[in-house]
């Protein structure tokens, strides 16, 4: 086959009319045996055959497209990678002249990267691509949602710092795009970084506003977004904005459906909850934070990491869902005991909290530093002192 195609190739290139020379290329493609290694070996030597300067750029353009195209009715995605990867390595030497087939190559390149699980393979081929730098002009809509692709490969994989920087630049085109699925797609992804940085207010903020401004979306949908705002509040520190989400969630009927409520209705209420109701939000939990239950996430494309890579990775796992729930727990749970204390000696605070009275004495003391506790502790004595009945949950 290799010198009937390099003499087909040769007729084809050598054909005076564009048009002609297209429907022959078409047609030689459709020829091509369909087995890995031979299909690999045909497309190295089309590729190298187009690629050379003998060949005009308009001509060379058509049937790269063509080419492209060819590849992309492979089904099997192993071999589509590899068909694609040849094309790129072969064809990126003329990004100028190439630049937009470049782009739909890495496109789907990407694409059938996502499809194995090789995520950050993917992300790679398509940060490449030059929207800022590059001879064309993208639109803000084509420019949104690669940036949003690259984010939410880099989320999956808990590549953080990744996930920011092209969740940043999103942000700065989100303003102009009328598009409401990209304009849902970035509020998603920003909500789930928040979400990795353990920034679970705010990230419970985004859910609770996923899961009324679009109205569009499927009730399922909107139904996950508020029991993600749910599970982002019952993780998050004791507060002003806290006491407001707790709130929204408590006011809003769908809530009621959830096994987390009676929790959630004890937070809002500003009554003591028991250590041991806590076993009921494990699913909740383990739900929406998987990453903080094992170990962190990586896919398939590199089994081993770097030192810079895993503490990327392990940059989410900071605190394991257990800590930031109990650490939850005992701020909710001073704050209910200021209700019903004037003071309480620490160690009597400490068997009412269900920890020891050094922890209760540390609690409380990080609390009125940051004013979400009104009192004062006496250290000689050994007790604090509530101020305020009016307190913010």
């Amino acid at each position: 086959m290799s010198e009937n195609l390099s003499s087909t190739l040769s007729e084809i290139t050598a054909c005076k009319s564009p048009k002609e020379a297209t429907e022959k290329f078409s047609n030689l493609l459709k020829s091509l045996p369909q087995s890995s290694d031979c299909l690999l070996a045909d497309i190295t030597t089309i590729v190298n055959t187009i690629s050379q300067d003998m060949v005009t750029v308009i001509a060379a353009r058509k049937f790269c497209d063509e080419l492209i195209s060819f590849v992309n009715q492979v089904s099997d995605n192993s071999l589509a990678i590899s068909a694609l990867q040849i094309l790129l390595s072969r064809m990126q030497s003329r990004n100028i002249a190439f630049e937009s087939q470049l782009v739909e190559l890495r496109d789907s390149l990407s694409k059938r990267l996502e499809a194995v699980g090789n995520l950050r393979e993917a992300a790679a081929v398509l940060s490449d691509i030059p929207l800022e730098s590059g001879q064309r002009v993208y639109g803000v809509n084509y420019k949104l949602d690669i940036y949003l692709r690259i984010a939410e490969y880099c989320l999956k994989i808990h590549e953080i710092q990744e996930a920011e920087a092209f969740v940043n630049r999103a942000s700065l085109l989100q303003p102009e795009c009328q598009n409401q699925q990209l304009l849902v797609r970035y509020k998603i992804a920003y909500a789930h970084l928040l979400d990795l940085k353990q920034k679970f207010l705010e990230a419970g903020q985004r859910y609770a506003e996923l899961s009324v401004r679009f109205p569009w979306l499927d009730d399922s949908e909107r139904l996950a977004f508020i029991e993600r705002a749910l599970a982002a509040a019952l993780l998050s520190s004791a507060g002003h904005q806290r006491s407001r989400l707790l709130a929204t969630l408590y006011k809003d009927e769908r809530c009621q459906t959830f096994d987390a409520y009676p929790i959630l209705e004890n937070m809002y209420m500003g009554r003591l909850i028991n250590r041991s109701s806590l076993s009921s939000l494990e699913p909740l939990l383990n739900k929406y934070y998987p990453h903080l239950l094992q170990s962190p996430v990586q896919d398939v494309s590199n089994t081993t990491t770097t030192g810079d890579q895993s503490e990327r990775l392990s940059s989410a796992s900071s605190s394991s869902v257990q800590e930031l729930l109990e650490r939850a727990l005992n701020e909710h749970n001073m704050l209910a005991a200021s209700l019903i204390y004037n003071n309480i000696s620490l160690v009597n605070l400490g068997l009412l909290l269900e920890i020891s009275a050094s922890e209760a004495e540390s609690i409380a003391a990080q609390m009125i530093s940051e004013g979400r506790l009104i009192g004062k502790l006496d250290q000689i004595d050994g007790v604090i002192h509530f101020e305020s009945k009016f307190v913010v949950f």
